[in-house]
């Protein structure tokens, strides 16, 4: 499972060769224009491997006289420049972001560094291979306080989710428990900050509880290590199907002995889900920070 760093980090090599065709474009438009500008920088070429050779030779009598033909050259150029008014980073290499220079990641005036926009298509391939492909369309721009006529509470959830992703919760635990009722947008809010932690560099995974079985071993060993996980449509008896308490297990083993955040979506009581889940999850369920419209 690759994250976002790791995909724009792929990327670069087709943005490098794409600065390089655009500067070798920009050259060739200004020497088509401008061909005294070409043959001039072909002599100062030709004069600094003269130069080269003769520093080689130590020759220094070449060397100075071929330095005071490389400055009445370019004493030429720049005149040819100023008069045309050609822009004088013609030749350079410029990247083909502004935003982030290329990097794929922009800082914010707050100081946050999220993924730039150039990186639009790379972000919603990370969002697909991070369990996501079927929530194209949940945004966190659509998500609203004020549904169901609870703007305070909803409000209250959503900061708590995104500090439990930054790993600034004040809960004791990594693991954190989000109920609510059914109907109330838990799946839509659990999606779109998953997806805030990729937009922010992170690595990040949407599961659905049951769908844990189904889960190749590679992808099983990364849950354990990412940034943020969330696991959607938890519930007690889903944890005594087929190999999913050991699985869950075996992930919050380690991601709790690394302090990584990890939130359960549920529909049920945190006491509830202790008494009847798997016993190896528990007494791990049992110590975990609630979220919750009632702050429980």
């Amino acid at each position: 499972m690759k994250t976002i760093k790791e995909l724009i980090r792929e990327s670069l090599t087709e943005v490098e060769a794409t600065r390089d065709i655009r500067r070798k474009a920009s050259i060739r438009r200004v020497y088509d224009a401008y061909p005294e500008l070409r043959d001039i920088d072909n002599q100062i070429l030709e004069v600094r491997g003269g130069r080269f050779i003769a520093v080689i030779d130590n020759d220094e009598r070449m060397i100075k006289r071929l330095d005071i033909a490389e400055e009445e050259l370019q004493a030429k150029r720049d005149k040819i420049m100023s008069r045309n008014r050609i822009d004088p980073d013609f030749d350079i290499e410029k990247p083909v972001c502004d935003k982030c220079d290329d990097t794929g990641f922009t800082k914010g005036s707050d100081g946050t560094v999220k993924v730039c926009s150039c990186r639009k298509s790379e972000l919603e391939t990370c969002y697909e291979i991070s369990g996501m492909a079927d929530y194209t369309s949940y945004k966190m721009k659509n998500y609203r306080d004020d549904y169901l006529g609870n703007a305070p509470a909803r409000k209250k959830i959503k900061n708590e989710l995104l500090k439990c992703m930054l790993g600034i919760s004040e809960g004791k635990s990594s693991l954190s428990i989000y109920s609510a009722p059914p109907q109330t947008g838990k799946t839509f809010l659990s999606v779109c900050i998953c997806k805030t932690a990729i937009n922010l560099g992170k690595s990040a995974y949407y599961a659905k509880c049951e769908d844990l079985s189904e889960m190749g071993n590679d992808t099983i060993d990364a849950l354990k290590r990412i940034d943020f996980l969330i696991v959607d449509d938890f519930a007690d008896a889903v944890t005594l199907y087929k190999n999913i308490g050991s699985i869950l297990n075996s992930v919050l083993e380690t991601r709790l002995a690394a302090k990584l955040p990890t939130v359960f979506v549920t529909p049920f009581d945190k006491r509830e889900l202790v008494n009847k889940c798997d016993m190896r999850i528990s007494g791990k369920l049992d110590v975990a920070n609630v979220i919750s419209s009632e702050g429980k």
